[in-house]
């Protein structure tokens, strides 16, 4: 591409990021004015007493009924897998398909069980040791404990189950789920179309977190001048932004290199 070429794809992308960049800077200065104007001390009091309430008493609940409902639903799926698993002849793609799909749904859940999980702890923490001044709140933080306990045991065990009864369609992956090194020796065992769509899947998660961050970063900026929550949860936010962009660049230029291998 030429310099013309370059300069009129520039031309015809900038107005609309300029739109773009003179709207938020509307929308920041129209909430930082409100803000500073009528105030919102009772909003951001409202939003707190909220959040206490949320980690006291509906946090626990949550994450007991998050450690019953993970192996209701995911059991079944992983049964099912297997039980198709059992009947296949080694040739049938269909069912081969199947089966990993249901797999893939397993980990998914089980995944995404754990994380909120990970939330929910948070939130009950968050009140700290005033948890324990009442007798009620202090015996769903303890059984809260345990639910997330239970979580962490339900995921490794049910994703171990799934990546065992992988290993028995795909004789070359040998990698333990306990193993420090499974994600990598698990990678090591791919062949080069696996690799490929691991790539692609994981650009596109590279982009997702970038976006995110990116909404996340704008919008803890403006919670912090109106709800006084401090730099806390913007430097987490951006600490994630920055290792996924270094890692990225740290391995895009690795692998530029000319004769590295890819793998």
């Amino acid at each position: 591409m030429d310099n013309k070429e370059i300069k009129k794809e520039n031309r015809k992308a900038l107005p609309k990021f300029m739109l773009i960049m003179v709207i938020s800077l509307l929308l920041g200065g129209v909430t930082g004015f409100c803000a500073a104007i009528y105030g919102l001390d009772m909003l951001a009091d409202g939003i707190k007493n909220a959040g206490a309430f949320f980690g006291i008493y509906i946090a626990p609940w949550l994450m007991l009924a998050a450690a019953v409902i993970v192996p209701a639903v995911c059991i079944p799926v992983y049964r099912s897998a297997k039980k198709l698993l059992s009947s296949w002849d080694g040739e049938n793609e269909e069912i081969s398909d199947t089966v990993d799909n249901k797999l893939s749904i397993t980990i998914w859940l089980t995944s995404a069980a754990l994380i909120i999980s990970y939330f929910l702890i948070a939130a009950s923490y968050s009140n700290s040791f005033a948890t324990f001044k009442n007798k009620n709140s202090s015996l769903l933080f303890i059984a809260s404990i345990a639910a997330f306990l239970a979580i962490m045991i339900e995921a490794v065990i049910i994703q171990q189950k799934c990546v065992d009864t992988v290993k028995k369609t795909n004789p070359e992956k040998t990698a333990s789920v306990y193993d420090l090194k499974f994600q990598k020796k698990w990678m090591d065992s791919c062949d080069e179309a696996e690799k490929i769509i691991i790539g692609k899947c994981a650009f596109k998660a590279y982009t997702a977190t970038n976006t995110v961050c990116t909404v996340l970063s704008i919008v803890l900026a403006i919670c912090a001048l109106i709800f006084g929550t401090g730099f806390l949860p913007s430097l987490v936010v951006c600490l994630i932004w920055i290792t996924s962009q270094s890692v990225y660049c740290k391995e895009s230029l690795r692998y530029s290199k000319a004769g590295n291998k890819i793998s």
